[in-house]
């Protein structure tokens, strides 16, 4: 199974609360469009971080993954496990 990483900009309000649904946003791509362009495959899309954390840098190199983002991916695939 191929891996990508998808980068969304999260949008907040002037309370710094977020406005853009991504999980929401990411589950209905997944379902409704990347599944059906795979033929019916399984294709999932893991929520690691709701805010812009360690990305979108100008440098490449900056861009990368945060422990914290990792440490949640690895919970969250095995909580779907059970």
């Amino acid at each position: 199974m191929a891996r990508f990483i998808l980068d969304v900009e999260t949008e907040y309000d002037k309370n710094n609360n977020i406005i853009t649904d991504v999980k929401k946003g990411c589950e209905i791509f997944a379902d409704e469009y990347l599944s059906q362009q795979f033929n019916g495959g399984v294709v999932s899309i893991t929520c690691i971080d709701e805010h812009n954390t360690a990305q979108f840098h100008e440098q490449a190199h900056r861009n990368k993954l945060t422990k914290k983002q990792i440490r949640n991916f690895n919970q969250q695939t095995s909580e779907q496990k059970g």
